[in-house]
């Protein structure tokens, strides 16, 4: 019987042992990281982009963020959507120029502890999630059927679309000006049309569309949705990991504000996802969200 046990107990660590193995060499930090703090800016200014590099990218070993607040790191490190992070708007103002090494090979799910890591230990960062009950929106498809168009081997050429029509350029990304806004996205799945929408409204969107492709997406519309206030233009452009990114003003609003000075023309987002779209949200009630909480944050990191 002693025999057994002990020849059993030498079975499960020898079948445990390549998982502590990959355990053990998991990356969490970045070979090196440099954040170097940012002179305040007064006035109008584009304060933020969302950073470049990273697993997926043209630059898989080097990550980047110029101007890039508190709140954005943030957001990126826990793929946080609007909803989740109600605090960001209250974080410090400042921004930073940063600058990170990736080990060769890094996964995403491994750059995205690298970055919790960076801001556990320059900012001090402790945190905590809590759940709340609140209201939502399912994403669904209209009756009709969906107007989504499958993306292509290659980028959609700029003049797919009529820019002029929206007062746009064409890049990719989501764009606000004077209460008007577009979005243009290429190999979009159902999931990130419904994270598009759910910062927009600052409320969880599911997406229920059942849409299993990648589709090039075109969405304009007119109105403010979830925020209001400060300055009348923003412009975000795709980050290094294909979604939208952030770009801020002044004191750390998040993406999708802007309030338009005068009427505003053109459907509303409900309107449009569903007419350009073929897509329908509708109201959900007791939608159980995952709020990130922070419990001590400093506002300067510690030196390089």
């Amino acid at each position: 019987m002693l025999k057994y046990t002990v020849v059993r107990r030498i079975l499960a660590i020898t079948l445990a042992l390549p998982a502590l193995l990959a355990g053990a060499d998991s990356k969490t930090t970045f070979d090196t990281a440099s954040i170097r703090v940012n002179p305040p800016e007064t006035g109008f200014h584009f304060a933020v982009d969302s950073g470049s590099g990273g697993p997926g990218s043209a630059d898989p070993g080097m990550f980047r963020c110029s101007k890039c607040t508190l709140a954005t790191l943030i957001a990126k490190a826990f793929e946080l959507q609007n909803y989740q992070f109600p605090a960001r708007t209250s974080l410090p103002e400042g921004t930073f120029e940063i600058a990170a090494t990736i080990p060769a090979g890094t996964t995403p799910a491994e750059f995205q502890t690298m970055l919790q890591t960076l801001l556990k230990e320059r900012f001090g960062l402790t945190f905590h999630f809590a759940e709340k009950k609140m209201r939502g929106y399912r994403l669904v498809v209209a009756k009709n059927g969906s107007k989504l168009k499958e993306s292509g081997n290659s980028p959609r050429p700029v003049a797919a679309e009529n820019h002029e029509q929206h007062g746009f350029a064409g890049h990719n990304g989501l764009m606000i000006f004077n209460g008007s806004a577009r979005y243009r996205g290429d190999h979009q799945s159902g999931a990130d049309i419904a994270r598009l929408l759910s910062d927009q409204f600052s409320l969880p969107v599911n997406d229920q569309t059942g849409l299993q492709g990648k589709y090039d997406v075109s969405l304009a519309w007119s109105g403010a949705v979830a925020h209001s206030g400060g300055n009348h233009a923003e412009a975000t452009a795709a980050g290094g990991w294909g979604g939208a990114g952030h770009m801020e003003h002044g004191g750390g609003g998040a993406a999708g504000s802007g309030a338009s000075t005068g009427e505003p023309s053109g459907p509303t987002l409900f309107d449009a996802v569903q007419e350009q779209l073929g897509l329908r949200l509708v109201s959900a009630e007791q939608v159980i969200a995952r709020i990130f909480t922070i419990d001590h944050v400093d506002s300067l990191p510690t030196a390089n």
